[in-house]
């Protein structure tokens, strides 16, 4: 099984950045925008082959970490009564 890797994409232009939308891969649109050095980005899962398919393409892929360790299953968990309970206070 290929390792996900969160990840943060950087087009070159805002077209370059809808044109993401051809490949099919697990983005985040929700984070598309427009950041302090006016670049496009936009946040996703991908495999490192995924990456380096868009390096190739033009795309700057800044990999931030494996997802398995971002993962819920690891995080800390709650029993929903105790989740109510803690609203309640």
């Amino acid at each position: 099984m290929a390792r996900i890797f969160f990840v943060t994409i950087v087009a070159p232009s805002r077209r370059t950045l809808a044109k993401l939308q051809e490949y099919d891969f697990d983005l985040f649109q929700s984070t598309s925008k427009l950041n302090e050095r006016k670049e496009f980005t936009i946040e996703g899962l991908l495999t490192l082959e995924e990456v380096g398919r868009l390096v190739e393409d033009g795309y700057r892929v800044v990999v931030e970490e494996e997802s398995s360790k971002r993962s819920r299953a690891q995080s800390e968990t709650i029993q929903f009564e105790d989740w109510i309970k803690g609203m309640e206070e």
